[in-house]
């Protein structure tokens, strides 16, 4: 047989109750593998639209071990229910015909061995003298409308027992049995199923953090590789990949040795490191104080200036540039010229000697290491209001801040530290301009292309770059008239050597501390 049982029912009466009687059915003690404990055949569950009804329900009636009738007052007058019934008389043995009260009554009379009809009324009269006896029956009439009807429910569930015993010919001892080992081994199977997807999550999750871990890796290895890569081009984008490795390994919880040295590396190397565009339109020029153009020694030295400028040639590529400062207090001035005509930019030191009416004047190349032939070249020059630095810009995307007093002390030779720093810009272009600014605490470069456009040169792409005038993150000792014979800039540290019987004059040979 195809189905195990053909439910007979009346839509209106029992339509949810025969869906949940069909569904329970067919779960009841049902094996793991298996979709269905029991095939059932429901007509609106196993009918289309499109189908012949009247044979689909007679060929699914025939071909179903059992009859399962939803007994009720609604299907006692359905003249369908009445025909299935008809049918299942004519073709199958009544042995087999079961009965699910739902409403109304069903009472017997032994005395006719037939239904009191007088008060029966679950019941089509088709069914009369179809028994050989008293016919036992579900009563499914305590299973309220709002009930839950699904095997959770234990009155429901009890009663699908006796009808699912009968249809698996079994006791209902040994289906409550089977049901129990069922379920059971499910679980077991379930339980096993979940352990190994448990396992195989774990790996799942244990193979992504390897993955995840790799990529971290790869990643910071980058981001170095990057900043490695930027050292020459542009120091300033050169610290940023490297600060932004050691900030991604401290997070990620990876090492951070190499990600530090190559921070240290940048951090130390020299150069200044830029902001971009903190001002726009700045108007660099160059303001001499009006109680200067009244002083004849200021006018003195700007003589002797222009002299040194006019016995300069112009050069072919680019021409001079100069910046004069002029200490009104001790007639001293410091004056930087460059041109192209010069292999290097030139210093000088102006000191005006008023009971002589004389003049001294020392000089010194401004030797940049790196800086030579076109790199040489320089776009501008703006010395500081105190004298102490001068800013210079170069054709090669870079500027240097010097040291002024640095080209003209005793030991120049030995001081390594002329140029304070060289400051590397993020673009190739020339440094057109250049400014100490926020009472020289700061500087401010401007770098810019050029293109022809309607026979006229224009620029483009301007970009102001901010600087720390003072970018060292370390102290510099130098050599000096002083205990120790060292000491640092600002006069605030010095150089101890370790150890007795030691010349300090030769303090840099040797272990000392700060």
């Amino acid at each position: 047989m195809k189905y195990h049982a053909f439910i007979s029912y009346s839509h209106r009466q029992d339509g949810i109750l025969g869906a949940n009687l069909e569904k329970a059915l067919e779960k009841f003690a049902k094996p793991t593998f298996k979709r269905r404990a029991l095939e059932i055949f429901r007509d609106a569950n196993d009918l289309s639209a499109a189908a012949d009804l009247g044979n689909k329900i007679e060929a699914g009636l025939l071909d179903s071990e059992y009859f399962i009738f939803m007994a009720s007052q609604a299907s006692a007058r359905s003249k369908w229910c009445q025909r299935e019934v008809d049918l299942w008389k004519e073709h199958k043995s009544m042995d087999n015909f079961l009965i699910a009260l739902t409403d109304g009554e069903i009472v017997y009379d032994e005395a006719t061995s037939d239904f009191d009809w007088t008060k029966t009324t679950a019941l089509p009269k088709n069914l009369s003298v179809a028994f050989a006896g008293e016919p036992l029956y579900t009563d499914f009439r305590t299973i309220g409308a709002t009930e839950e009807q699904t095997l959770k429910n234990i009155n429901f569930e009890g009663k699908i027992v006796h009808i699912a015993a009968t249809l698996h010919k079994k006791s209902i001892g040994d289906m409550v049995g089977e049901a129990v080992k069922q379920h059971k081994r499910t679980m077991r199977l379930r339980n096993a199923a979940i352990s190994v997807l448990s396992i195989l999550l774990i790996i799942a999750i244990s193979a992504s953090f390897v993955a995840l871990r790799q990529k971290d890796k790869a990643l910071l290895s980058t981001y170095i590789a990057h900043s490695q890569a930027q050292f020459n081009q542009d120091p300033t984008k050169s610290l940023r990949l490297a600060e932004y490795a050691y900030k991604f390994a401290k997070q990620k919880n990876m090492p951070v040795k190499e990600a530090s040295e190559q921070l240290i590396k940048v951090f130390y190397n020299g150069f200044g490191f830029y902001q971009k565009n903190q001002v726009t339109n700045f108007q660099f020029q160059k303001n001499t104080s009006v109680s200067l153009e009244n002083n004849p020694v200021y006018n003195h030295i700007k003589e002797i200036a222009e002299s040194i400028n006019n016995e300069t040639p112009d050069g072919f590529y680019l021409g001079k540039v100069d910046d004069l400062y002029f200490n009104s207090a001790t007639n001293q001035a410091i004056y930087v010229l460059s041109g192209t005509e010069r292999p290097f930019p030139k210093i000088y030191a102006i000191n005006y000697d008023m009971q002589s009416g004389t003049s001294q004047i020392n000089s010194a190349e401004i030797k940049l290491d790196g800086f030579s032939g076109y790199t040489a070249y320089v776009q501008d020059i703006e010395i500081t209001l105190d004298g102490q630095y001068t800013l210079l810009g170069f054709a090669n995307a870079k500027a240097a801040l010097i040291d002024n007093q640095a080209y003209f002390n005793t030991n120049i030779e030995k001081n390594i530290f002329k140029d304070r720093s060289v400051l590397k810009s993020g673009t190739n272009y020339p440094i057109s301009k250049v400014a100490f600014v926020d009472e020289a605490t700061h500087m401010l470069t401007l770098s810019y292309d050029t293109e022809i456009k309607n026979e006229f040169r224009r620029n483009v792409d301007s970009t102001y770059y901010y600087w720390k005038k003072e970018p060292f993150s370390y102290i510099e000792i130098r050599n000096s008239e002083t205990e120790h014979q060292n000491s640092s800039l600002d006069g605030n540290y010095y150089m101890k050597l370790i150890g007795e019987n030691r010349d300090n004059y030769f303090w840099f040979h040797y272990a000392q501390k700060v």
